[in-house]
């Protein structure tokens, strides 16, 4: 029920920011959850032993989020190599602390990758500029590629319960083969629906495709954040929304699928 609830309440506002004329919505909201996820990242590798540095990963997330929103993606590298100097400089500066610099800087720096630029790319989407004969191109894009997500989480989440093999016991023993494939089979189908009904723009063969890449892919991104709270000992990534724990363990299945989502868009965009 908490589950429901959270998504009662938090749907018209992602909707609102996805279709509303200004992009800088979407944007915002965007940014506050990357800001929180990474955050809890960096909560989890504190319980790994690791010291990364959260204010300098968090700068880096929103040098990142500029590069995306201003379509600059050259910024990325740099950011990247800034986080790295920079993280190591400071731990040169605490040479007692020797023993976890590399797990440090690895954690830093990795966190900034995971999270900030996985989930920016779909501001980079969000920024598509309508072309004359493909109007509300990003919007119709986020929302079928956010009603996927959805229903695959959805699907893989009620069908598990009537699943008897495991599909990563060590990793998230809740997981079943039969939820995996449950999921799957709820993208497949979600994609065409929205094609259907509000995306006409799309071939028919792109939006399965899309379900099954993103169904795939979510699920894969899921049991990577799974491995991540398991290697440092907790459930949740957080407790933020009631029923989905914290922001990370909300948008882990959306990391691995955004960057598809935005270089197809770019394909798309090039063909109209």
């Amino acid at each position: 029920m908490k589950r429901i609830l959270t998504a009662i309440v938090g749907l018209p506002v992602l909707l609102f920011t996805i279709w509303t004329s200004s992009p800088y919505f979407f944007v915002a909201l965007t940014a506050i959850a990357i800001l929180l996820a990474l955050n809890e990242f960096y909560a989890l590798t504190l319980k790994s032993a690791c010291k990364p540095q959260a204010i300098l990963g968090s700068l880096a997330a929103l040098a990142v989020i500029y590069s995306f929103v201003y379509d600059r993606p050259v910024l990325i590298v740099a950011i990247l190599c800034t986080v790295s100097i920079l993280s190591l400089a400071w731990r040169v500066s605490k040479p007692i602390e020797m023993e976890q610099a590399l797990v440090s800087v690895a954690a830093t720096l990795f966190g900034v990758v995971y999270v900030a630029v996985l989930a920016s790319f779909l501001i980079g989407v969000r920024m598509l500029p309508d072309a004359a004969t493909f109007s509300h191109a990003a919007s119709k894009l986020l929302t079928m590629f956010f009603a996927i997500v959805m229903m695959t989480d959805t699907g893989a989440y009620y069908i598990r319960t009537f699943g008897r093999h495991a599909l990563a016991a060590r990793v998230s023993p809740g997981k079943t083969v039969e939820g995996a494939i449950g999921g799957l089979v709820t993208a497949l189908l979600t994609g065409p629906v929205c094609k259907l009904t509000f995306f006409p723009e799309i071939p028919m063969s792109h939006a399965i495709a899309l379900g099954a890449a993103i169904g795939l892919l979510g699920q894969i991104g899921d049991l990577a954040e799974s491995l991540l709270k398991r290697g440092a000992g907790v459930k949740d990534s957080g407790n933020l929304l009631p029923g989905h724990g914290g922001m990370l363990d909300r948008i882990d299945s959306i990391l691995f699928c955004a960057p598809l989502l935005f270089y197809y868009s770019r394909t798309l965009s090039a063909g109209f």
